[in-house]
């Protein structure tokens, strides 16, 4: 599974620095899950978000509040249907240009060869401040 994953993960994170809302959709179960881990009432995007019209919206909550300017992989554990990737991000805050480096740790699980679930765990409190500064 190991080249076909790294496919996807390619996939992904290409879309997600693109805002490429169709591969997402061709690289995402039809029920795929994503959740942000923090605090919703201070982050737009943050909580669970369950099919693909909820996952493109998320990435467009995503997408018009941040730019992704690079993601960096630090660390990948790839084992059957999980792949743990630990990144160095810097994302730009779009209302004031405010730069972001954050380290992030992305959970996915795979099922027929496509996401099914990816889950975010981010310092939230940068992406907070980041925000409240905007």
């Amino acid at each position: 599974m190991s080249s076909a994953t790294d496919d996807i993960l390619a996939r992904w994170y290409a879309a997600l620095k693109a805002g490429d809302m169709a591969t997402f959709r061709e690289v995402a179960t039809p029920d795929v899950m994503v959740r942000w881990n923090g605090p919703a009432d201070l982050i737009p995007w943050a909580g669970e978000h369950h099919g693909v019209e909820a996952v493109l919206a998320f990435f467009g909550k995503v997408g018009a509040a941040l730019a992704v300017l690079a993601l960096e992989p630090v660390e990948r554990l790839i084992a059957d249907d999980k792949a743990l990737l630990v990144l160095k991000g810097h994302w730009q805050v779009r209302a004031t240009g405010q730069a972001l480096h954050v380290r992030a740790a992305n959970l996915f699980t795979f099922r027929d060869g496509r996401v099914a679930a990816y889950e975010v765990f981010a310092d939230s409190a940068a992406f907070v401040r980041a925000l409240e500064a905007a």
